[in-house]
């Protein structure tokens, strides 16, 4: 994450969360957001519970199809 960070230009991060809070956090938000969208103040959540969890899984892509279909190597 700090690396994406350092790239766009933006402070390290410096505080850690448990996925658990974080999940808790999220749910708490989009229900909030959810209600107040109900009383006509329409807004995302900053935080939702598919951030939570594309940002602590590990994402691992395998690009054997295109070295052999395209000759793609990682530059």
């Amino acid at each position: 994450m700090n690396a994406l960070l350092a790239a766009a230009g933006a402070p390290p991060v410096r505080r850690r969360l448990p996925v658990r809070a974080a999940r808790l956090a999220a749910a708490l938000l989009e229900d909030g957001c959810r209600v107040a969208g109900a009383l006509g103040l329409r807004r995302e959540p900053p935080l939702t519970r598919f951030l939570v969890e594309q940002a602590s899984t590990a994402h691992w892509f395998d690009i054997s199809a295109a070295r052999h279909d395209l000759g793609y190597a990682p530059g």
